[in-house]
């Protein structure tokens, strides 16, 4: 049994696409700031979903928001063996199964004394010959194919078991290592298409950097972003290898 945490605000164009790729997964945690668009109505129409409202007064919050994040994993779970700790624009996926549908017998190899899986993500961007996204389509991550590396995160982590994450959930607070025999694949589609990127980006991220994060210094990619730095980047991307 699989459980999946994630944050939301302002998150409808990426929600169906979220909720379609994880099918897999039977419970998913999702906190949920106040939105301006159909965000929680979306989310509490999948049964699957519990909603944790919550807000970020000051704007986007990292330590905030690894707060509630760590609050949720630590509470005792019976009925899931695995969480899978994800943005909203994050979908993981086991080697070669992007559309995870054999993601059970897959962990159930993974020994007992891996208690987190590392997933090696990418950055995806719409190519010049990629068509528009279609929530129907399936495997829905493998739509965008074209990118860059991103980097490793450990995101698929057993329950109970301790686990705490550090802000960016890149690493935990006690640096427990990840499993060197499993892994996941990943694509990170906060640039999948400018039908949202960039109003995501700014209005919903770079607009809303909180004075937290700014004194920490979490979330630097954001800072700065406005609409023609966004665009600018997004047609760069358009002719970039396949990474997916």
């Amino acid at each position: 049994m699989i459980k999946v945490f994630s944050c939301f605000y302002n998150e409808a164009a990426l929600i169906p696409f979220f909720l379609s790729h994880y099918h897999f997964v039977d419970a998913i945690h999702a906190f949920v700031s106040p939105s301006t668009d159909a965000t929680r109505e979306l989310l509490a129409a999948d049964p699957r979903v519990t909603i944790d409202d919550r807000d970020m007064p000051d704007g986007i919050d990292d330590d905030l928001k690894v707060a509630w994040l760590n609050e949720a994993i630590r509470r005792p779970d019976h009925d899931h063996d695995w969480h899978i700790v994800v943005d909203a624009d994050e979908f993981v996926w086991p080697p070669n199964d992007p559309s995870a549908d054999r993601i059970v017998s897959y962990l159930s190899r993974v020994p007992k004394t891996d208690v987190a899986l590392r997933a090696m993500m990418q950055f995806v961007y719409r190519h010049e010959t990629d068509a528009d996204l279609d929530v129907a389509h399936r495997p829905v991550a493998l739509q965008r194919r074209h990118g860059v590396p991103f980097g490793a995160k450990p995101i698929i982590i057993r329950a109970n078991r301790g686990l705490q994450y550090v802000p960016g959930n890149h690493n935990f607070v006690d640096r427990r290592p990840h499993s060197t025999t499993h892994e996941f694949h990943g694509a990170h589609w906060q640039n999948a298409d400018p039908s949202f990127a960039v109003t995501r980006r700014v209005r919903d991220r770079a607009d809303r950097i909180s004075t937290v994060n700014r004194l920490m210094h979490h979330g630097t990619h954001h800072w700065g972003a406005t609409n023609a730095v966004v665009e600018q980047e997004l047609a760069s991307h358009r002719q970039d290898p396949v990474v997916l």
